[in-house]
């Protein structure tokens, strides 16, 4: 790729304004910078060195665009490097090790393994290092594996190719090396690899269209500026063109203050504001090549500082298992300490009498003390479950995978399946007690559809291409609008930031195609059915894009298609001359091009035929790819391409080649089409042959026949095909359902060409006894003179606009709170109407919308535009000076009326809600909208019960009105009667409560069946969350949205849930969990949730269970051996028991247990209850499982001691068994009834469940037969010990004697509970009772 050689074309197609010269003097302040050393605030630390493009003055950032001639000497590496690991090659080892080792489990075998290096330990080390050096291998293993992969992406990125232009001379390096001052090269499609001033477009009018779903979500199309009156410049004239000063790197995504000041003799400084810059993460679309001017990079990039700003979330069964593990931990050092001092006991009364076992040691010296104390610690250290943590961890990361798995947690329509985040809060889904929603998009599908206005006082409901007085039932269209009624929808045309975008070259093809295929009959409910009868938006295909303007005359001698069969809203009004140029077929076109002004046609005598026509249409414009002098005269509207003549010249010297900025797909432009290419049909609507009969309708009846519905039918068909090419891309789904209504009406709105916008009237009601060619739409232009942007301070967007008549209007569109005060005084009456018409939108669940406007004089205008200028070039306080500027334009204006828009609500949000209550979920709903609206929205979902007392508190401004309220709600709820209460608070109220009585407002809301928060802030939503997070009752609390504005909230709460939504992609990235519609989170609560916490606790207790027999054995063998410290068990067993020969069953049993199945669950959803609270994780549950473990090695270790005691002649040669065979006995039985219990307590048993169980106990008596024919004299010696146990029928049969007697009271037990229904907590019946008594009497009385 080559830019120069060509400089008389780079600048044909940009605005000129000053040219600059070759030479370029300014240079002082950045030389006298470079000098300096500063500091950046905070976290930045940039030092100032030699050859550095980047300085610091006063915190801001000095960057000379292009960089410094230091630059050709040493070169800049890696400044925009991106990092996501969390380790380097040399860093991994210790710091992972740091991390493992702080819990408490791992650190504990650490020091046990160090200690028994150091003394004589009475079990090899190996026994403690071989378990530890697994599990910290394995954990090592997979997080350097997570690490690796994000290696990989990084580099992915780091070295994607990315072309610059530095110090005039164009290069493609690595993205990893660009600087800052470096000027980039962003083709379309394509990434921007890092934060990026705009300096030029190939748009004409020096536009550029992105997208920032990697940003904030938002999918929509945005709209960049070239700084206004910047010059254009040669290409490799452009390093010089002068130095940017900007802000220090922040994380505000919509925000950037910074000036740049050109060199040349002037020093004119341009201000650069947030639409002047292009962040890293966001996409070039519409938009054939821009350049921008790297500003930050790396790390600093404003995508990179959002991406820190997460935080870790630990689920709260932590909480209970490190409970255990203290407990465990006290019971050890208790258990250690008791032992040594019965064998003290032993060493001075017992030891002296039997003189066969010599002296004792002396027990006074401190060495013989940690000997003793020490071996006892060691022998015991099994204690603790070693291997819990990492098999908690390979629980939570398989489930996570059955989440995503499940396949009535995905979408087909979207493709999109449930997304685990976070793995380690699965269990915690099944914990919650609060659920905090948003409303829009979430329990709403956010697709919104125009239902109801109010005009002028009069209130009308929309009936798809015409209105509906609500008083007289009349039905009225665009000809028949009256002043007011045209102004009202004249301004909703116009009062928006609306893109009109492209469509891929494969969509137009498609769409061609499928119009070349015969005209779909219409259905005769279709023609029968009046347009009043349906008041809802069909479902809008926005993949096509209207490509070419045609027209024809209708009289045309030429044409051999009818003129009835032409789409009016496409139809010119230049003289109906027929547009033959050659238009582009693959070059996308921008949203700002014209599709009203065809240039003349001179030649009448060479009118082309319609289908040529289309066919011409498609013909490749010439310079399609970019050229040696990258071509900025790129053809977006139809004044700007060439003649054909010069088109057929140069279409086939060009190729195309793509961007190297990362990221961006193959290569999408094919080979230019030739003059045989198929007709473009699709390019209009072609009516069916047979419709021109239809205009012979009869005309002695005033009454509609079906011909002339069936015309009116096919004349709604037209408009949603036109609207569906046009493709509105809009801010909110609110802006493009108001443009579109008004299309529907007729008033098209087909775009702007350079800020000039296009409004065709078309009326959707012709004349049906003439053809519609002969009715002539018009069109109407408005020149857009600035915008004033919508922002949730604001909560309301203007535009200024020109009419044709040269007068100066300011048109206004917001929340009626924000728009009313604004209204003249004259104006009081309508004010006062329209305020209740919107009351009455809002009680329908209708969002709604004040519109109003008036004229501007010279004199004002000129005062706004000076005050602006000034507010922009300011450094400092930039936004609050523009706001008051757009503070003083936005007054006295005239109120037009209102609109009532539609969100429908999600699929099955009523089941949902309802469920999720009786599952013993409250639900609080935090919501921007107004009270009316929210409630109607509450109660139509089943938020708020029916038969609920709703209690509303509006307005509360101080700390005593809002104590009155909640004194009297806390009285309606003691002396209720039992009978629900909703609390309604709004968002002002809800500030002094949080200020001022946070404490008394969290304990009267949680008592509430459910809570409705309206006209919140995101802010104020995250605040709601950590107000009763910090409640002393331990709420667990989930936060569920789908919008940017959601992600603090979801952030802040312990479950944070995404809704993959129309808003855009960043809830669900920032959440814990995500998927595509509301009603999945009942599946995700109720039965995942259900389901991971059984599964966690019956993990969770078994390991300590399993862990206690086997120690439990080890205790009681010691009063059998003067406290000797001795093992039973060789070390064989001790190394093996918790990796190999118990681990497998409870892990499959930990993802597969369903106490109930799936239908039981989602249908009863009361069973939630059962484990909310972590109930089976609490001591009663705890130490059940313990007296079973104490039993079960009581059981078989005085069993076997028995047999051994009375006679041991039990191998089959009449031999005594020896000391190695009572150990290895003793581990046979703990490895089976270990085994065997988790299968009794196992609720949902399958064949490859019953197989792990047996093949754990195949695997060890596997293991032992190798161990023991090796002849090894390393620890105990059980040579052939076990095969002499295998070979002995009495053995067998005390193996089957143990295992009933230790399991049968646990069998017992478990079909009495089922039996009698006797719960577990009944063990402690006083407590629980009294517990319920108090809180009873809290809720009551207090």
């Amino acid at each position: 790729m080559h830019f120069f050689g060509h400089h008389e074309h780079h600048l044909s197609g940009l605005r000129r304004i000053n040219q600059i010269g070759p030479a370029y003097h300014h240079t002082p302040l950045w030389q006298e910078a470079q000098e300096t050393q500063l500091h950046l605030k905070e976290t930045y630390l940039w030092q100032q060195r030699k050859g550095s493009r980047v300085s610091t003055i006063n915190d801001w950032l000095q960057i000379q665009i292009g960089g410094s001639d230091d630059l050709k000497k040493k070169k800049p590496s890696k400044q925009n490097c991106i990092k996501s690991t969390k380790y380097t090659l040399i860093t991994f080892l210790p710091q992972n090790l740091l991390e493992q080792f702080r819990r408490i489990a791992n650190f504990y075998f650490l020091v046990m393994t160090i200690i028994s290096l150091l003394i004589d330990s009475p079990v090899s080390p190996m026994t403690s290092l071989l378990p530890l050096v697994f599990v910290i291998a394995v954990t090592a293993a997979k997080q350097g594996y997570e690490d690796i992969l994000r290696f990989r992406t990084d580099n992915v990125v780091n070295r994607s190719p990315v072309t610059i232009i530095r110090n005039g001379v164009e290069s493609i390096i690595q993205s990893q090396n660009v600087a800052a001052g470096d000027l980039i090269v962003v083709e379309r499609d394509c990434d921007v690899p890092c934060d990026l001033v705009l300096l030029r477009s190939t748009d004409p009018h020096g536009k550029c269209f992105i997208t920032t779903a990697n940003l904030d979500g938002e999918s929509n199309l945005k709209t960049l500026m070239v700084p206004r009156d910047l010059p254009t410049v040669p290409i490799d004239q452009m390093h010089k063109l002068g130095i940017i000063e900007c802000e220090s790197p922040g994380t505000d995504l919509y925000s950037f203050n910074g000036k740049l000041e050109l060199a040349g003799g002037e020093g004119r400084v341009l201000p650069l504001t947030a639409e002047n810059v292009l962040l890293r993460g966001s996409r070039v679309k519409n938009t054939e090549c821009v350049i921008g001017c790297a500003v930050y990079t790396g790390m600093t990039t404003k995508l990179q500082l959002n991406s820190r700003l997460t935080r870790n979330k630990t689920a709260s069964s932590e909480v209970y298992v490190n409970r255990f593990l203290i407990f465990i931990l006290i019971a050890l050092i208790a258990i250690v300490t008791l032992l040594y001092f019965l064998k003290r006991y032993n060493e001075l009364f017992v030891i002296p009498k039997l003189t066969y076992l010599g002296p004792a040691a002396d027990g006074y010296s401190v060495k013989q003390f940690l000997q003793d104390y020490l071996s006892f610690l060691i022998l015991f250290n099994y204690l603790i479950p070693i291997s819990l943590y990492v098999t908690i961890e390979l629980q939570r990361v398989i489930g996570s995978m059955f989440m995503e798995w499940d396949t009535q947690l995905y979408e087909e329509e979207t493709d999109q399946q449930c997304v685990v985040n976070t793995s380690n809060l699965n269990e915690e889904l099944g914990q919650i007690n609060i659920l905090f929603s948003d409303k829009t998009g979430t329990l709403t599908k956010n697709e919104m559809n125009f239902q109801q206005c109010s005009v002028a006082g009069r209130k009308y409901h929309y009936k798809k291409t015409r209105l509906e007085d609500e008083e007289t039932k009349a039905l009225i269209d665009i000809n028949k609008f009256n002043l007011d009624q045209k102004v009202f929808f004249q301004a909703l045309a116009i009062c928006h930031t609306v893109q009109v975008a492209t469509s891929t070259t494969e969509e137009a093809a498609a769409a061609a195609a499928a119009a070349e295929l015969p005209a779909k009959d219409n259905n005769m409910s279709d023609i029968t059915e009046e347009s009043h009868n349906s008041s809802q938006h069909s479902e809008l295909n926005v993949s096509h894009t209207i490509e070419t303007s045609l027209s024809a005359h209708p009289n045309g001698a030429h044409a051999p298609v009818s003129s009835s069969d032409v789409n009016p809203l496409l139809i010119s009004d230049d003289g109906y001359k027929v547009e033959r140029r050659k238009r582009p077929q693959v070059v996308k076109r921008s949203p700002n091009f014209t599709r009203a002004n065809s240039q003349s046609n001179n030649n009448n005598s060479n009118a082309l035929p319609m289908d040529q026509l289309a066919v011409n249409g498609l013909q490749s414009a010439p310079n399609i790819m970019r050229p040696a002098s990258l071509q900025f005269q790129r053809s977006n509207s139809e004044r700007d391409l060439p003649q054909y003549e010069q088109a057929a010249n140069n279409a086939a010297l060009f190729g195309h080649r793509r961007a190297h900025s990362y990221g961006a797909p193959n290569a999408y432009l094919t080979s230019p089409v030739g003059s045989a290419s198929p007709p473009a049909a699709g390019l209009f609507r072609a009516a069916s042959t047979t419709s021109r009969e239809s205009y012979a309708a009869p005309t002695f009846t005033r009454q509609p026949t079906l011909l002339i519905r069936a015309e009116s039918q096919r004349r709604k068909n037209e408009i949603q095909q036109t609207l569906s090419l046009l493709d509105y891309q809009a801010s909110s789904p609110d802006e493009k359902a108001l443009v579109e209504a008004c299309a529907n009406l007729g008033l098209v709105y087909t775009g702007d060409d350079d800020e000039v916008l296009h409004v065709r009237v078309v009326p959707p009601h012709l004349d049906y006894k003439r053809p519609f060619g002969s009715s002539k739409p018009r069109e109407e232009r408005f020149y857009r003179l600035h915008v004033l942007e919508f922002t949730s301070d604001r909560k309301r967007m203007s535009v200024i606009v020109r009419d044709e008549a040269g007068r100066k209007w300011i048109y206004t569109k917001g929340a009626e709170s924000y728009v009313f005060p604004l209204c003249a005084n004259s104006a009081a009456q309508m004010v006062a109407k329209t305020d209740g018409h919107i009351s009455d939108f809002a009680r329908l669940g209708l969002r709604t919308l004040a519109i109003a406007r008036r004229e501007i004089s010279e004199a004002d205008y000129q005062e706004f535009v000076s005050s602006l200028a000034l507010a922009n070039s300011s450094l400092e306080n930039r936004k609050q000076l523009s706001e008051q500027c757009y503070a003083k334009i936005e007054s006295n204006l005239d109120l037009l009326g209102a609109t009532a828009v539609e969100d429908a609500l999600q699929d099955d949000v009523a089941d949902t809600l309802v469920s999720l209550q009786a599952a013993g979920i409250k639900i609080w709903v935090l919501t921007g909208d107004k009270v009316e609206t929210a409630l109607n929205i509450a109660l139509s979902c089943g938020h708020i019960p029916p038969d609920a007392k709703k209690y509303i508190i509006l307005e509360c401004k101080n700390r005593e009105d809002l104590l009155v309220h909640l004194n009297v709600l806390e009285r309606e709820i003691v002396f209720g009667m039992g009978r629900d209460c909703a609390l309604l608070i709004d968002g002002q109220s809800l500030s002094v409560a949080l200020a001022e009585t946070p404490k008394e407002f969290r304990d009267v809301a949680v008592k509430c069946k459910a809570v409705l928060c309206c006209r919140l802030s995101p802010l104020q939503k995250s605040e709601v969350v950590a107000l009763i997070k910090s409640s002393n009752e331990n709420y667990n609390t989930a936060a569920i949205g789908d919008g940017a504005n959601d992600v603090s909230m979801i952030q802040e709460a312990h479950i944070g849930i995404g809704i993959m939504g129309r808003e855009g992609r960043q809830a669900a990235r920032c959440a814990d969990f995500a998927f595509a519609k509301f009603c999945m989170l009942k599946r995700l609560l109720l039965v995942h949730g259900h389901y991971h916490t059984v599964r966690l606790s019956l993990l969770v207790l078994y390991f300590f269970y399993k862990n206690i027999v086997f120690m439990g054995i080890m205790f009681l063998f010691q009063f059998h051996t003067l406290f000797s410290s001795s093992s039973v068990y060789d070390s064989l067993f001790l190394t093996l028991y918790n990796v190999i020969y118990t681990s497998l069953p409870i892990l499959f049993i930990a993802l597969t247990e369903k106490p109930y199945t799936e239908e039981t669950l989602m249908q009863n959803p009361k069973l939630y209850k059962k484990n909310t609270d972590n109930k089976q994780l609490h001591w009663p549950y705890f130490l059940m499982w313990t007296m079973f473990a104490i039993y079960h090695s009581v059981a078989i270790f005085y069993f076997l001691y028995g047999i051994f005691s009375f006679n041991n002649v039990v191998l089959n040669g009449g031999q005594t068994a020896a000391f190695s065979c009572f150990g290895t006995l003793l581990m046979w039985s703990v490895v089976i009834i270990v085994n065997l219990k988790v299968w009794l307590e196992s609720m949902y048993l399958s064949y490859w469940y019953i197989a792990t169980i047996i093949l754990s106990i195949l695997a060890f008596m596997i293991t032992t037969v190798i161990y023991n024919v090796i002849n090894l004299d390393y620890d105990t010696d059980i040579y052939w010990a076990y095969n002499n146990l295998l070979a002995s029928l009495p053995v067998w049969l005390y193996i089957i004697l143990c295992m009933v007697a230790c399991l049968l009271p646990d069998f017992t037990l478990k079909m009495l509970r089922r039996a009698l229904n006797i719960k577990s907590f009944s063990i402690f019946p006083g407590k629980q009772r009294k517990l319920e008594m108090r809180r009873k009497f809290e809720s009551t009385y207090l």
